[in-house]
């Protein structure tokens, strides 16, 4: 009999091969019932590594609902991204860097603009930390007590990267106070051994406190 952390291997392969799956292809993977197989999914649900889209029409029966992965569930599977990338930082010049980042943040400025373009400066701290929370960055916005906001990221998606390099928080920091049109200081940094890093963002000739 399979185990309950081998069926949850099983569905992660399926998933990923397939790119989606409704609840009867899984079930009949795994040779089981569709409510055990349903459990092992819900289970996937709760951890984050699999998402439901509902009610998927098919031509005949009832509809399914249709299985995929979260970006979550990619750790869950062999990759060399991150040797890849600290090999860059190693083996590329400082000045090659630059130039890749500076690159690397025209690419995401150009395509942040047009979600911030036309609104008031607390809607474009919030629809910012929300594309963060699209790139990896798991940001929210926090009320600061003197009544300012701050961009929380609570996950670096390139972490193995910035632990080597300043160069992609620098060109961040620089990117946001151009998006915001605001002074952005950075209060706390994962390259400075914190938890996360934070952004607290203050809009240009407005008194705070």
């Amino acid at each position: 009999m399979r185990s309950v952390d081998s069926r949850r291997e099983i569905i992660l392969a399926f998933l990923k091969t397939r790119g989606q799956a409704t609840l009867g292809e899984v079930a009949t993977h795994l040779e089981v019932s569709k409510q055990a197989a349903l459990k092992h999914l819900e289970g996937l649900e709760a951890e984050g590594l699999a998402a439901v889209a509902h009610a998927q029409s098919h031509a005949r029966g009832r509809p399914e609902n249709v299985y995929s992965l979260t970006p979550a569930a990619a750790d869950h599977f062999p990759h060399a991204h991150r040797e890849l990338a600290g090999d860059l930082v190693e083996f590329l010049s400082e000045e090659q860097l630059r130039r890749f980042f500076e690159k690397r943040t025209a690419r995401l400025e150009a395509e942040y603009a047009p979600r911030l373009a036309g609104l008031d400066f607390d809607a474009r701290v919030r629809e910012l930390a929300k594309l963060g929370t699209e790139h990896g960055h798991m940001a929210e916005v926090v009320q600061l007590q003197d009544g300012g906001l701050a961009i929380r990221h609570c996950n670096c998606p390139i972490q193995d990267v910035a632990v080597r390099t300043a160069l992609p928080c620098q060109n961040e920091q620089q990117m946001y106070e151009r998006l915001l049109g605001a002074s952005v200081e950075r209060s706390t940094w994962v390259r400075e051994a914190a938890a996360d890093c934070t952004y607290q963002v203050r809009e240009r000739g407005k008194q705070i406190g």
